[in-house]
């Protein structure tokens, strides 16, 4: 038997000719992942919800295990003169959603407001501006009046002092 003739299979290195011309197989470089045992987020967070009053910041809502847990991260942060006022309260979920609609409907009134207030600013100096306009118009045509009044008499003026020169020669 002639070696040449003869193939191992469907690869590249076979003859560029016959049924088995250049197949190479798929080559897989994954293997297959193997499922952990718990699935992601099945361990439910243990941690409450604290609504932190603080003199200077104001109110938030904070996570931890206990109060006294969030008093000793609140230590690390916040400067001493400050700590002896801060006030810890535990809040159940559904007054912390309703402490933050709170808050976001409050800056949304607030931001309302500065609209209008801006508004109301930009209509004013518009009417200021037109009102500016209207008197420089007023003064302009006053000007014109005495430009005008100013031309006539000079020339009566003129006409006037011809015919006393001749009056007088």
């Amino acid at each position: 038997m002639n070696e040449e003739l003869m193939t191992t299979g469907f690869t590249g290195g076979d003859s560029a000719t016959g049924p088995t011309a250049g197949m190479d197989p798929v080559m897989r470089f994954r293997k297959k992942r193997k499922k952990s045992k718990l699935p992601e987020q099945a361990v439910p967070s243990r941690l409450f919800q604290y609504k932190v009053s603080i003199p200077t910041v104001g109110d938030t809502v904070l996570y931890a295990n206990s109060p006294a847990e969030l008093m000793q991260k609140l230590r690390l942060l916040i400067n001493p003169r400050y700590r002896g006022e801060i006030n810890i309260e535990r809040i159940m979920p559904v007054n912390a959603a309703k402490f933050f609609m709170d808050k976001r409907s409050k800056h949304m009134r607030n931001m309302q407001e500065q609209d209008d207030k801006a508004l109301q600013q930009q209509i004013t100096a518009q009417q200021v501006a037109l009102e500016k306009q209207k008197v420089q118009a007023k003064v302009k045509a006053m000007q014109m009046q005495l430009q005008k009044k100013a031309a006539a008499l000079k020339a009566k003026a003129r006409v006037g002092g011809a015919q006393q020169s001749v009056d007088q020669g």
